[in-house]
C-alpha cells in the first residue's frame, strides 16, 4: 500500500510540475507521502538535482499493475540521464533500479522505443537581446530612422530549431522558426514590437514564428554525396560572399582532406538587405554675369548691320561649383551596386571639360553698335542633369555556386568558390564572383583568417577581410563555462563582389574599416558579446561610419 501511495504521489508531482525546475522549487515536493520512505526521498533528491525530466502520461488509474509500470517508467527516465548525474545521484538511481528491477525488465522493449523516439525528434533554440548604436553621416534615409545620422536599434529574437529523423530513411528534416521584435525609433529596452517586413520585392511577412529555414537533408542513396532540398544556408566559405537563405538544392561531399559543394536556387532576402535606391532628379544651374570669363576673350558668332553677337566662356571654378550643386544623389544605405542604369545615364558629367558659353549681343544701325546696354543669352550656359532613378531590384534573384576546400594540414585550410548571381541590379546580366578563404592556425587558441572576392561587373568589384581570432571568436560556442574570446580585423566590403555577407552586425556591405569584438560565457549556454566598427563608406566617399553592437544570448 505504501508503494502505491508513493508512486501515486511521485507520478502526480511529476505530471503537474512538468519540469524538474518547477518541481524543485517547492519546499516539499510530495507532501502527501510519508517523508520517512526512502523512495520518496530518492525521487525528491533526483528532482531537485534536475535528473528527472518530468512525467508526461497523465493516465494513472490507481491499480497496482499501472503503479508499478508508472514507477518503472520514472526510473527509466532517470537512467537516461545517468551520464550527467553526480556520483551520489548515480547511486540513488541504481538503488531505485534494484527496487524495480522486475518491472524494468518487463518494460525493456518499451523503454528502448521511448528513448529512440526521444532521439528522433530534437528541439533546440536560442533567445537573444540585441542592441546597436550606429553613426552614418550623410545618409538621407537610414534603415533605422529617417533623417537621423545617429540611430539606435533594439531587438529581441527567439529561434526554435526542430530536427527530426524521417521514418525508415537516413534523412532528416530541419526547420528554424524565428520570432523577431524590433524598436528602431530609439524608444529603448523592452519597447520592441513585432513588425511585418517586405521580402523578395514587396511580399509582406510577419515576424512571429516565421519559417526561416526548412529542408530535408541526408545521404543520397549510395553515391557518397549528401544533399539538401528546401530553404537553407549554404555555409559556403563561412558565408563571406552570401549569408542569405537559398531556396533550392545543395549537394556536398567530403573525402579525407577534400570537400566540395554545389548549389543553386532563389535567394530569400528582406528588401532592406538588398541594394538600395539611388535618385538624381532633373536639375539645372544657370550661370550669372559674375561667372563669365572676361579675361579669356570673346569669340565672334555673327555680325549684321543691326546686331553684333559674341560669346564668352564660363570660368572653370564656376562650372565645378555648379556641378556640385546639382549632383544630388541620395541613398538609404551604402549597399549601392554598380547598376547598368548608372553607366548608361544621360546626366551631364561633373567635369570642366565641357564649354559653357554665354552669348552677348549689342544692337544698333548702320554698323554702329550700342554696347551701353548689351543683352545676354544664358541658354548655352546652363549646367543640367537629365535625372535618373535606380530602384531597389525586385525581380527574381538567383544564386548558384561551386566550392572546393582542402585541408593542407591541421593548421592550414583553403576554400575556393565560384558564384553566379542574377538580379535586376545588373539588368539581368550575371554577376560572376571568384573568391578564396584561408584559415591558418597560429597556435592552439589563435587563428588567422583571410577572405577575398572579386566580381566581373566593374564598380567596386573587389572585397576582402582579414581577421585575427582568439579562442574561437567570433564563432565561439556558448557551452563552455567562463570561456573568453576576441577578434580584431579589417573589412573592405565592396558591393559588386558580394551578395549578402555575414558581417552585418558590424561593418555592412558598402563600408570599410576596422572591427573588433569581445565574447564571454557567463555560464553554460549564456554568452555576451560586444563589437565595435569604425570606418567609412565605400560607395559614398568621405562619409564616416561607426557602430556599437552588443548581444546577450541564451542557448537551449
Amino acid at each position: 500500500m505504501k508503494n502505491k501511495k508513493i508512486v501515486f504521489a511521485v507520478v502526480s508531482a511529476l505530471t503537474f510540475s512538468a519540469t524538474p525546475v518547477l518541481a524543485a522549487s517547492s519546499d516539499r515536493l510530495f507532501n502527501d507521502v510519508p517523508t520517512d520512505h526512502w523512495a520518496y526521498q530518492a525521487v525528491e533528491q533526483l528532482a531537485k538535482d534536475g535528473i528527472l525530466t518530468g512525467y508526461n502520461d497523465a493516465s494513472f488509474k490507481g491499480d497496482s499493475t499501472v503503479t508499478r509500470y508508472e514507477m518503472a517508467q520514472i526510473v527509466a527516465n532517470a537512467r537516461t540521464h545517468m551520464q550527467k548525474a553526480s556520483a551520489p545521484d548515480q547511486d540513488i538511481i541504481n538503488k531505485l533500479s534494484d527496487e524495480f528491477r522486475d518491472d524494468l525488465d518487463a518494460l525493456g522493449v518499451r523503454v528502448a522505443r521511448l528513448e529512440k523516439k526521444q532521439e528522433n525528434v530534437r528541439i533546440t533554440g536560442s533567445f537573444q537581446q540585441k542592441y546597436e548604436h550606429a553613426y552614418h553621416a550623410g545618409i538621407a534615409n537610414t534603415d533605422y530612422d529617417i533623417g537621423r545620422e545617429k540611430s539606435s536599434h533594439w531587438r529581441k529574437e527567439l529561434k526554435l530549431n526542430l530536427d527530426a529523423m524521417l521514418p525508415k530513411t537516413p534523412l532528416t528534416f530541419h526547420t528554424t522558426l524565428t520570432t523577431q521584435l524590433d524598436s528602431y525609433k530609439g524608444n529603448g529596452f523592452n519597447t520592441e514590437e513585432a513588425e511585418d517586413e517586405n521580402w523578395n520585392g514587396g511580399h509582406e511577412r510577419p515576424n512571429i514564428m516565421r519559417p526561416e529555414t526548412y529542408y530535408v537533408g541526408g545521404p543520397i542513396d549510395k553515391t557518397g554525396l549528401d544533399g539538401r532540398f528546401g530553404a537553407f544556408y549554404t555555409e559556403a566559405q563561412g558565408d563571406f560572399v552570401n549569408h542569405a537563405v537559398t531556396r533550392g538544392f545543395l549537394v556536398s561531399s567530403k573525402h579525407g582532406k577534400d570537400r566540395f559543394s554545389a548549389f543553386t536556387g532563389r535567394l530569400d532576402v528582406k528588401d532592406r538587405d538588398g541594394s538600395s535606391t539611388v535618385t538624381e532628379g532633373s536639375s539645372d544651374h544657370t550661370f550669372t554675369e559674375s561667372d563669365i570669363d572676361w579675361a579669356g576673350g570673346a569669340t565672334l558668332i555673327n555680325q549684321t548691320e543691326t546686331s553684333y553677337v559674341q560669346s564668352y566662356n564660363i570660368k572653370a571654378s564656376s562650372v565645378a561649383a555648379a556641378a556640385a550643386s546639382v549632383s544630388s544623389d541620395s541613398a538609404s544605405t551604402d549597399f549601392l551596386r554598380h547598376h547598368k542604369a548608372v553607366s548608361g545615364a544621360s546626366a551631364s558629367p561633373i567635369s570642366t571639360a565641357k564649354t559653357y558659353r554665354v552669348i552677348q549681343t549689342a544692337t544698333g544701325s548702320n554698323w554702329d553698335y550700342d554696347w551701353s546696354n548689351p543683352t545676354y543669352d544664358y541658354s548655352e550656359a546652363t549646367y543640367s542633369t537629365s535625372g535618373r532613378t535606380i530602384s531597389n531590384p525586385t525581380r527574381r534573384r538567383t544564386l548558384s555556386g561551386l566550392t572546393y576546400g582542402h585541408a593542407f594540414s591541421d593548421r592550414t585550410d583553403l576554400e575556393l568558390g565560384y558564384y553566379t548571381y542574377k538580379s535586376a541590379a545588373y539588368d539581368q546580366d550575371i554577376l560572376r564572383i571568384y573568391s578564396a578563404r584561408l584559415n591558418q592556425k597560429l597556435s592552439k587558441k589563435m587563428n588567422l583568417m583571410g577572405a577575398y572576392a572579386r566580381g566581373n561587373q566593374h564598380g567596386y568589384d573587389q572585397a576582402w577581410t582579414a581577421e585575427l581570432e582568439f579562442n574561437g571568436a567570433p564563432n565561439m560556442p556558448s557551452a563552455d563555462n567562463h570561456r573568453f574570446g576576441y577578434y580584431i580585423g579589417y573589412r573592405y566590403l565592396a558591393p559588386d563582389a558580394l551578395v549578402k555577407t555575414v558581417y552585418e552586425d558590424g561593418a555592412q556591405v558598402g563600408q570599410r574599416g576596422w572591427e573588433g569584438g569581445l565574447y564571454y560565457n557567463f555560464c553554460h549556454n549564456l554568452q555576451g558579446a560586444v563589437k565595435y566598427f569604425n570606418g567609412s563608406s565605400i560607395t559614398n566617399p568621405g562619409q564616416d561610419r561607426s557602430k556599437w553592437f552588443s548581444t546577450l544570448t541564451f542557448d537551449f
